[in-house]
């Protein structure tokens, strides 16, 4: 019996119309509720049920189906996604750069956290804090700018030491769309978002167990298995499908005497009573006792040669480690629970609903090089490095929620589809914090990292509530081959609290309101051909939560500064010739960041609001998927990006004069980045199940500090990976295979950026892993 007659049989309605139209409907909503014998069948002929759900939002679920927006992506191609528009939406369709980075990618380029998975995207810039940061926190630049974080649709807080991590292996992919995006997400800077999509469970038994090991001794190992509870006998366990994602990750540090340690467990349960509803509950725990180091070099010593004394010239070592390993501490514990809910209630409307709650504490101390231009500045020379130390304690309970309503009707010969929706965030922040006096200088020629260097004691705590509540409205109208969207988003947000001084008492009340309205539209116009130029005008907003103006109407406390705005004008073309698993993507953009605060020379204590950032840009991606055997992804972009406006002056270290702000370049942002990486797997002839790939990366310059008076060269990374399905050695290996994976395979001495002359970071030097899986 084939699959059209068992779905018939299981009393599923009949189709009427075409004979491809009923076979892809039959797919995408009963194939998941044949009947015990039935599917017993279809699983004795080894059909793969996920792979037989058709792309896009079908019924039962479809937005998170293989090819769905939320769903696995074939290979390095995503064609849909929800990042732009909260709605099911063809990525070609979509008036604003995208990019959509798979689960095959991550696997095939083996990325240790968010900033390596990053490092093959056009516009964004990763491990400013090079060997350090790539272990620790998620920072990168999307466009020159720093973009937040979300994880299924939802905002994660930002708090620097206590923020959570989210590890490669727990998702299905991530989303990131570039330019402005307060419209559908609220609070926003103006170089876009980032949305982790997780791991979700289906209704198809599978599994992973996968290990690890290679540089810096590493010992790192998971497992993902699920499927459906049920046996397919038509009881209330086949409503359900599960899924339990675990890691272990330890290994010795980037730099000298550190280690990284994480281990992470992430259940989930998806109940599907029919094929119009479905509600998913996600669990993460997630502890990360050690993750490498937060410090920095001096640029004399890394970029510039320098003389160490006793005739020692050169510079320090790609591994060099600033801090003192007996006060090097950072311990973070994460925990959340979440749910994410769908409803279809017709052929014209759906609901979602999503929420979490998310507990976050970290414990951060170091020892580090003084960001002091004057002992580690460009005239530095000897063994001596001085630093700082200092720390912090912090707690986050995040609660988020999200939820929308998208309908799908027509007037007269335009097609909508609507969305209305309300989320809301509520970030409490619990941080003990003091100075960051001196610390005992290191000798470089000698470093000694056991001292008995004492912590500071902490001298305030802050309690800060962080809150926003938004209303936003879309509309996307299609006639023919025009798509025009409009949105629009109102926004209520406050951050309130107190601080208080340990020593004292006394307490230092907080409470910052804010309200903006940010908007978006776009024109895009798809050709039968697969191309599809468009314009887009995108805006977003950041509240202020220091500082005060000076206004006599406003008594001596002066009055709350407006939110920090941004905007963008993008213009660009997409296209995806019919027929292929190609999409090629070119745009250039305008952005203006402005509102930021400078400090007013007339009134002291008081600032005004004339700081303004902008760039302009050009990028280009290409994915595809050209053969069966063979993929690929590249980009370019180039950004000019300088201060345009402002009233202050900023220290030439070289001089010591002060120059102005206005006119110069933001320090940390390379104005051209390029990268291309293919895989090749053979499929036949004496090296079938031998799988080739490598990339390149090219980080362009970018200025040191603030004055522009140095710059950070330019470099050039080459990545490699090898890999082998080992049942072409013997068909009892079905399952198994083997991957290496190099990195900076030339092991290139490179900085991967500064932000004054005594604080640089290195990059990673070469590493090699070699990873065993299995899968059934």
């Amino acid at each position: 019996m084939d699959i059209l007659s068992l779905a018939a049989s299981s009393g599923v309605r009949r189709c009427t119309s075409r004979k491809e139209l009923c076979a892809a409907l039959l797919c995408t909503t009963s194939i998941l509720f044949i009947p015990a014998g039935a599917r017993a069948q279809v699983q004795a002929a080894e059909v793969e049920l996920s792979e037989l759900s058709v792309t896009g939002e079908g019924r039962g679920g479809g937005l998170y189906d293989r090819g769905g927006a939320l769903g696995p992506v074939s290979g390095y191609v995503a064609t849909r996604s929800t990042v732009a528009t909260k709605t099911d939406t063809p990525i070609v369709e979509t008036a604003q750069s995208i990019s959509v980075i798979s689960r095959k990618q991550i696997e095939d380029q083996n990325p240790l956290s968010i900033n390596q998975a990053l490092r093959y995207t056009p516009s964004v810039t990763t491990e400013q804090r090079g060997g350090a940061g790539s272990t620790r926190l998620e920072q990168f630049y999307i466009r020159g700018f720093s973009a937040p974080l979300f994880l299924d649709g939802m905002a994660l807080p930002g708090s620097r030491d206590a923020s959570p991590s989210i590890d490669p292996f727990r998702l299905e992919r991530v989303d990131i769309i570039k330019g402005p995006a307060s419209v559908l997400y609220g609070q926003s800077g103006p170089g876009g978002i980032v949305n982790f999509v997780s791991k979700l469970p289906q209704f198809v038994n599978h599994g992973e167990i996968f290990a690890q090991t290679g540089s810096y001794s590493q010992a790192r190992g998971g497992f993902d298995i699920g499927g459906p509870v049920g046996d397919g006998s038509g009881t209330l366990a086949d409503q359900f499908a599960y899924r339990v994602v675990g890691l272990g990750w330890n290994a010795d540090g980037p730099a000298q005497t550190t280690k990284v340690e994480r281990f992470f467990i992430n259940p989930s349960v998806t109940w599907r009573p029919d094929a119009d509803t479905s509600l998913t509950v996600i669990g993460n725990y997630q502890r990360d006792p050690f993750s490498g180091f937060y410090g920095g070099v001096p640029a004399v010593g890394t970029l510039f040669p320098r003389n160490f004394g006793n005739g020692v010239v050169g510079r320090l070592p790609a591994d060099f480690y600033d801090g003192d390993r007996n006060f090097e501490r950072s311990d973070r514990t994460q925990a959340s629970i979440s749910y994410i809910f769908d409803h279809r209630f017709n052929e014209n409307v759906r609901v979602h609903s999503a929420g979490r709650y998310l507990r976050t504490e970290g414990d951060y101390a170091s020892v580090y090089t003084s960001f002091d231009d004057i002992n580690n500045g460009p005239f530095t020379s000897g063994p001596i490095l001085t630093r700082s130390k200092g720390g912090t304690r912090v707690g986050i309970d995040a609660y988020t929620t999200d939820n929308n309503v998208v309908a799908n009707f027509d007037t007269g010969f335009i097609a909508h589809t609507a969305l209305v929706g309300v989320d809301h965030r509520t970030f409490e922040t619990n941080t003990f914090s003091g100075p960051f006096p001196s610390a005992p200088s290191l000798n470089l020629l000698a470093p000694n990292y056991d001292m008995n260097i004492a912590f500071p004691a902490f001298t305030s705590e802050s309690r800060i509530k962080a809150e926003q509540t938004g209303v936003y409205f879309q509309d996307q109208l299609k006639f023919d081959h025009l798509v025009l969207t409009l949105g629009g988003r109102y926004d209520w947000a406050r951050s309130s609290g107190p601080t208080r001084t340990i020593a004292t008492g006394a307490v230092a009340q907080q409470d910052v309101p804010a309200e903006a309205f940010t908007g978006r539209a776009s024109l895009l116009y798809l050709f039968d051909s697969g191309i599809a130029p468009y314009v887009s005008y995108s805006e977003a907003f950041e509240p202020i939560v220091s500082g005060r103006i000076f206004d006599s109407a406003f008594g001596s406390a002066g009055r709350i500064p407006d939110p920090i705005k941004s905007n963008q004008y993008e213009a660009g073309i997409k296209y995806q010739p019919p027929g292929t698993d190609i999409l090629l993507t070119a745009a250039a953009f305008d952005i203006r960041r402005s509102n930021a605060t400078n400090t007013d020379p007339n009134n002291p204590g008081f600032v005004l609001q004339t700081g303004e950032v902008g760039v302009q840009g050009v990028e280009f991606e290409a994915r595809a998927n050209v053969t069966e055997n063979l993929s690929l992804v590249g980009g370019v972009s180039f950004l000019d990006i300088r201060n345009t406006k402002d009233i202050t002056n900023t220290r030439n270290a070289l001089t010591g004069a002060q120059v102005p702000l206005v006119g110069r370049s933001p320090v940390q942002v390379p104005d051209s980045t390029a990268s291309a990486f293919v895989d090749y797997r053979f499929t036949s002839g004496p090296l079938i199940g031998l799988g080739i790939g490598g990339g390149v990366r090219y980080l362009g310059p970018s200025w040191g500090d603030p004055a522009n008076t140095f710059k950070v060269p330019s470099s050039v990374l080459l990545d490699a990976v090898l890999s082998y399905d080992m049942r072409y050695l013997d068909d009892s290996l079905k399952g198994f295979s083997v991957q290496v994976n190099a990195q900076n395979l030339l092991d290139e001495y490179y900085v991967t950026g500064c932000f004054q002359y005594s604080g640089c970071y290195l990059g990673l030097p070469r590493t090699v892993y070699g990873t065993l899986r299995y899968r059934w």
